[in-house]
């Protein structure tokens, strides 16, 4: 081992939660960027930010007299801990009076697959799962309700389970997002339990008169964008009534959380975000490598890998560097029914694989969990392959590098980077 130099990362995130050893050559000046770990919140802790709502009343009186309750949970392509925070929530529902056949927890797929039963005992715990029905949410229900929208130019649908219940709550976590700003808040309910037609029309507002590289600038890390806009309208109009949306650490553990109202909660929530997953940027790099944690569940979602580097993607790679994207895609090349292969918003990857501002990068992908053949799908022209051993692809940059600078962003998914004002 004298002859080598080895990173871990975190992999698979809801399957192996393991990590994986990077291996790089004794001569490579190579810089792990971690995120500051912060400390775990007990559950002792959770419910006492549950008890000090923002901008809305106490759980305990919201629930106090009603006859049913849905909340809604995000899917496993999210690391919300659900088992850890629902409980607490549904504990103040029956105590409440709520029956529990009354309660019910929808899981707010969007555009993703349906989830099965192991991948919902991860999800929300073998507690929920086993004593509260737990239900799959479907873009293309025949049952789901349907409202004009005040100006008459839009068919709004959402799930009928939550539609209909008395109270409404919705449970997520805040990560960055390059269309919506940040996970969490409304939109649960918009994509999250809403139907294909009013899916597609939401987020056409993040495309209409500007071009993609525009909107990741105009929407990144701002919750205050057309298409949050647009979730928060129409899931104000059906009701939401309460939320809890967490903040992680570097564990995919709850460090610090915010309930209430679904705007001004999350957005309180959304700057303290901002705050714990800074990450200072490696300049100048000549090899950078992205890891999608903890969005590693499936190809599809690697992309989001690109949220670390932010509006500083130029200034993070050198003249002649590499990008390396980095994924466990423990269940292979993923599905979305809007913008996946084929799907209505389908955009084939090699025009935002890398995005446009490096897309001169010569760019390399390693999964142990996809291969080539299965991304074909995902390109037209021109073909990024899949590397199932680290090996291979450090030998296909040794042929381009003797002593680079190498920046690793182990969380890149989550991570928001900065460059240190001195060093541009």
């Amino acid at each position: 081992m004298n002859n080598i130099q080895e990173v871990s990362i975190p992999w698979g995130n809801w399957y192996l939660q393991g990590t994986k050893m990077l291996a790089f050559p004794a001569g490579w000046d190579v810089t792990l960027c971690k995120m500051e770990h912060s400390l775990a919140l007990s559950e002792r802790e959770l419910i006492s930010k549950i008890d000090l709502p923002i901008g809305a009343p106490n759980l305990d009186e919201l629930a106090r007299g009603k006859k049913s309750a849905c909340i809604i949970i995000d899917d496993i392509s999210r690391p919300t801990p659900g088992s850890f925070i629902l409980p607490p929530i549904i504990k103040k529902l029956l105590g409440a009076g709520i029956p529990a056949d009354k309660i019910k927890v929808l899981l707010a797929l969007g555009g993703h697959r349906p989830m099965i039963r192991q991948d919902i005992e991860k999800k929300v715990g073998r507690y929920v799962f086993n004593t509260f029905e737990v239900l799959n949410h479907s873009p293309f229900r025949s049952d789901l309700v349907c409202v004009q929208d005040g100006e008459g130019k839009q068919i709004i649908k959402v799930n009928r389970t939550y539609a209909e219940a008395d109270l409404k709550i919705l449970v997520g976590c805040i990560v960055p997002h390059s269309l919506a700003g940040f996970s969490g808040g409304a939109k649960n309910v918009i994509p999250g339990v809403g139907g294909i037609e009013t899916l597609e029309i939401n987020h056409k507002l993040c495309f209409k008169n500007l071009e993609e590289s525009m909107v990741q600038k105009t929407n990144y890390l701002n919750p205050d964008n057309p298409l949050r806009k647009n979730m928060e309208k129409i899931a104000g109009g059906f009701g939401i009534d309460f939320i809890v949306n967490v903040v992680l650490n570097d564990k995919m553990q709850v460090t610090d959380a915010f309930a209430g109202h679904y705007i001004e909660a999350h957005r309180e929530a959304c700057k303290r975000a901002a705050a714990l997953y800074r990450t200072k940027l490696v300049p100048g790099a000549d090899i950078v490598v992205l890891n999608a944690y903890p969005k590693d569940t499936e190809y599809n979602q690697v992309t989001s890998a690109f949220s670390v580097l932010g509006e500083n993607k130029k200034l993070c790679f050198s003249e002649n560097a590499s990008l390396v994207l980095t994924t466990a895609a423990s269940e292979g090349a993923g599905y979305h029914a809007l913008f996946g292969p084929g799907m209505r918003l389908f955009t084939p990857q090699e025009e935002n694989l890398p995005p446009s501002e490096i897309s001169h990068i010569k760019t390399y992908i390693y999964s142990d969990g996809v291969n080539s053949n299965e991304i074909k799908q995902f390109f037209s022209k021109r073909f990024f392959p899949a590397h199932n051993e680290w090996e291979g692809v450090i030998e296909k940059l040794k042929a381009d590098y003797k002593n680079p600078k190498v920046a690793v962003y182990p969380i890149a998914s989550m991570q928001i980077g900065y460059i240190d004002s001195e060093e541009q």
